[in-house]
């Protein structure tokens, strides 16, 4: 009777590569995938609703509306931007929900008119009100010059 499991366990095949892959590894990289594009939306309406001082340390300020389209286009990469950069202060964006009412105070401290509104924090006349990734990449390094 041993012998016959055992013949009969040799006969049994192995499972596939693909749906080892399909059963397993899919769906890791399916939940990997959506907290990438996931987590900076749930950032950016649920983190930024108190923000109590303009951080000098940061290299830039993001004012921005939760709700703006525009908004919404760069400040995912904005997002992945400054996770990159974490452990280094001078690289950080601060971003600065003015939607939120806590926050409503900067749009006239600041004279924000629209969003998304770049603010150097060495110099608080350098702005910029734009999308474009290359823009914004030379804006923050080298303040529009």
């Amino acid at each position: 009777m041993k012998q016959r499991i055992k013949r009969l366990d040799k006969n049994k095949q192995p499972r596939s590569l693909t749906k080892i892959f399909i059963i397993k590894v899919l769906p890791v990289i399916a939940f990997l995938v959506a907290g990438f594009l996931l987590v900076p939306y749930g950032s950016m309406y649920f983190q930024n609703n108190k923000v109590n001082m303009i951080q000098t340390k940061n290299e830039a300020v993001l004012f921005y509306n939760a709700n703006c389209s525009h908004c919404q286009k760069i400040y995912p990469k904005i997002f992945w931007h400054n996770a990159l950069n974490f452990n280094n202060k001078s690289k950080q964006i601060q971003t600065i929900n003015v939607q939120n009412t806590n926050n409503k105070h900067y749009l006239t401290d600041f004279a924000i008119q629209s969003t998304p509104t770049f603010m150097k924090t060495t110099n608080i006349k350098q702005r910029l009100v734009f999308t474009n990734s290359q823009q914004i990449k030379q804006f923050i390094q080298t303040g529009g010059h």
